[in-house]
């Protein structure tokens, strides 16, 4: 029987679920306006994940392992970068390798140093004002605060692509990279550091994982999440506001699951299906998103004139 409890229930957890698709899927559309695909996500989430959970676990400081694991995402962003912009290669496969290499590695240190054990998680956010009203105050009351840190990057993402020189840049050199570098800009410094922020975000949506769940670290956490947030940004037609929308979408999709085992109705179906559910409806909305236009130069190499002549 749905009770009041139960959507109460069912919509702190897709809160929660949604906090990291909503900092990957913001930090993937700063990388894809500047012409970089990076299928990579996934792997950085996984690194960021790791490290938050590490650094929790030894320290006892959720917040510090929150800024660590974002840490984490710049180094990975770095290699990233390298690879992505410095060397031109294949955006698909060397972001698909990443992810492989990263599952490896957290996997690996994982039964090296953790091995299930639990970690500090963030607490919840107080707030005095909003926690009176009916229902909205029962949602919001047991939220961390990385839902709101959320929350303010779809801000902070907007203005800094829409509200700066450098937004205006490096969405010139993701749709026009040529005439970006004719106009005197540096495309592959622009792409570089959009790669890295992109990357910090992702990583502290792995870290926000791991913080609103039990601490811990467990191999392959992040659950593919990383292909999700690429098709949220699809959908989304890479605008943060509408990252948002799509991001609680799939978030509460993925709380389905909580109310498959409490339902009566839904207790037949098996729970098989309320994990594969979130990918089956990415592919299915993808698919037949209407008018996404992809920016004009994302996951193609760019290799500058100038240093090809030299």
């Amino acid at each position: 029987m749905l009770t009041e409890a139960l959507v109460i229930a069912f919509f702190i957890i897709g809160l929660q679920l949604m906090t990291p698709l909503l900092f990957a899927a913001l930090g993937e559309v700063v990388s894809e306006k500047s012409g970089i695909l990076n299928i990579g996500i996934e792997g950085v989430m996984l690194i960021g994940a790791f490290t938050t959970a590490f650094v929790g676990i030894n320290t006892g400081s959720a917040s510090l392992a929150f800024i660590c694991g974002g840490a984490a995402g710049l180094i990975s962003g770095m290699v990233l970068s390298f690879l992505y912009v410095n060397r031109g290669t294949d955006q698909i496969v060397t972001g698909l390798m990443f992810n492989i290499f990263a599952f490896g590695l957290t996997g690996t240190l994982d039964r090296l140093f953790l091995s299930g054990i639990a970690g500090p998680v963030l607490p919840a956010m107080p707030l005095p004002l909003i926690s009176k009203i009916k229902w909205i105050g029962q949602i919001l009351e047991p939220q961390s605060i990385s839902l709101y840190i959320g929350l303010a990057l779809i801000f902070v993402v907007y203005w800094l692509l829409h509200r700066t020189w450098w937004g205006l840049y490096a969405r010139t050199a993701g749709e026009r990279p040529l005439a970006a570098e004719s106009g005197g800009l540096n495309v592959l410094r622009l792409r570089y550091f959009a790669v890295m922020i992109g990357c910090f975000f992702a990583a502290l949506g792995g870290a926000a994982l791991v913080l609103i769940s039990s601490g811990g670290f467990s191999p392959g956490i992040t659950g593919g999440r990383g292909f999700i947030v690429l098709g949220i940004v699809v959908l989304a037609k890479w605008k943060p506001t509408l990252v948002f929308v799509f991001a609680l979408a799939f978030g509460l999709i993925q709380g389905l699951q909580f109310l498959g085992g409490r339902m009566e109705l839904l207790a037949s179906i098996p729970p098989q299906f309320w994990i594969a559910l979130p990918y089956l409806m990415i592919v299915v909305a993808v698919a037949f998103a209407p008018g996404s236009t992809y920016p004009a130069a994302v996951g193609i190499p760019y290799r500058s004139p100038a240093k090809s002549t030299n």
